[in-house]
């Protein structure tokens, strides 16, 4: 069950779901509930969910007030999708900074050891750096 403030991990063979189960929990696809030719609407099923913690899980993601974050599994495929410096980028994705009132950005970035590369284009960081 994935908790606010933790990673979740998930490790098994390859073709068993790991990665659509976490595009479900992340609210980026739907649980078919075994149903494929009509699948149900999130109404459905957060009431097969209901009583269980994923009913209250699902119903936070849903309504914005947890956020799931995923880390791509393939590393090395980040720069052909996003381009630019690194600061900048992670500066155009901080949601927390402002809202908080305190600077996540830059706790973020020393936590992260991430300094040195803000200045960097994203097409030029090594493999552990993305």
């Amino acid at each position: 069950m994935p908790r606010p403030g933790q990673v979740l991990g998930l490790v098994g063979t390859n073709g068993i779901g790991k990665s659509t189960a976490l595009k479900i929990l992340a609210g980026k696809m739907k649980p078919n509930l075994g149903n494929f030719e009509t699948p149900p609407d999130w109404s459905e099923i957060l009431v097969y969910f209901r009583g269980s913690e994923l009913q209250n899980y699902f119903t936070k993601i849903l309504e914005d007030t947890m956020k799931a974050t995923i880390k791509p599994q393939y590393v090395d495929h980040i720069p052909r999708a996003v381009r630019g410096q690194v600061g900048a980028i992670l500066k155009k994705k901080d949601e927390r900074s402002e809202s908080e009132g305190w600077d996540c950005f830059d706790w973020a970035i020393t936590e992260a050891e991430l300094k040195h590369v803000l200045d960097r284009e994203v097409c030029v960081l090594s493999g552990g750096e993305l």
